[in-house]
């Protein structure tokens, strides 16, 4: 199968005429409300012993704000707003309402007094409110209903920054609005939430290790596919809810299947390529929100696609 992109973004013609660096990206997310939301740091902290993610930044952050035209996968309208110096080394940027949420990956139990790892901010950067989401978080996307759902990696479900009992355990979270309470998480046996997304109808989607299985959760029952791959990053849902796009995993992260689900079960696996004007593209998928997706192509080109339907 070959998919075919209409447009792409220029991300380095995006940054001239905003005055930003390319090397102060953060992040590029999508929010529920279809818009593209880019993260700028003006001094990204350097890891700590080339490993371990520092939990503070104090540097100033910029956000960028694309809407787009997701059927003709141009931009419509572009605004820039600088957040100011802000203390927490953030890596996710999602819309809560009117505003935006601010996650840092990393946060220190400082012995009963955690870091608040997350912030909801206006557009001028003023602060709203501060909380903790927990450690190691490897995944943050906002509902529709406006809840918080958190996925974990290892650190944050075992432990490490002196938490003992990690707020992570689950592997999987669901926070109220204001991130002071947990409504829903998973009971599985998760030790690292590898991808994780939000379908049409509001349902939780997460690929988890050790067993890298595929779940759909509406909060009440579950339903596992097994799409035997190991070590995805990222997949793709299509509106119509009869199928999915996962990279290769570990074997190649460039590499793509669709598959096509029927009765609660994956009935056809096919691989996917992508082309633009007539040439085959080396991509890489850099953020999904249901069956919005951005790719990152070798040219440093983004490409966006929203899918309606696979067959």
């Amino acid at each position: 199968m070959i998919i075919s992109f209409n447009n792409y973004v220029d991300f380095h013609e995006i940054c001239r005429r905003h005055n930003l660096e390319t090397n102060m990206l953060v992040t590029i997310q999508i929010g529920y409300d279809e818009k593209i939301y880019f993260l700028f740091n003006s001094n990204i902290p350097e890891r700590i012993d080339g490993m371990f993610v520092p939990t503070e930044s104090n540097s100033a952050y910029i956000v960028l704000i694309l809407d787009v035209d997701w059927n003709t996968e141009k931009i419509i309208n572009e605004r820039c707003f600088p957040l100011g110096t802000m203390k927490m080394n953030y890596h996710f940027i999602q819309s809560i309402e009117d505003k935006l949420l601010l996650v840092a990956s990393r946060c220190s139990f400082n012995n009963g007094d955690p870091d608040k790892n997350a912030v909801i901010t206006d557009l001028q950067g003023n602060i709203v409110s501060e909380f903790c989401l927990g450690d190691g978080i490897n995944k943050c996307l906002v509902h529709k209903d406006n809840s918080i759902v958190t996925a974990y990696f290892d650190e944050g479900i075992f432990g490490n920054y002196g938490w003992n009992e990690p707020l992570g355990a689950c592997g999987l979270k669901i926070w109220s609005a204001d991130g002071k309470n947990g409504i829903w998480e998973s009971d599985r046996d998760i030790y690292d939430c590898y991808a994780m997304n939000i379908g049409r109808n509001g349902n939780i989607w997460y690929y988890y290790y050790n067993k890298f299985k595929l779940i759909c959760t509406d909060r009440q029952k579950e339903i596992e596919y097994d799409p035997k791959i190991s070590g995805a990053d990222e997949f793709i849902l299509t509106d119509d809810g009869l199928g999915f796009i996962m990279d290769s995993g570990y074997d190649n992260h460039s590499e793509f299947l669709a598959f096509q689900i029927k009765n609660d079960a994956i009935t056809k696996t096919e691989r996917i390529s992508f082309e633009f004007k007539g040439v085959l593209k080396d991509l890489v998928i850099f953020s999904t929100y249901g069956s919005k997706a951005i790719f990152l192509g070798s040219d440093s080109r983004l490409y966006i696609k929203k899918f309606d339907s696979l067959w």
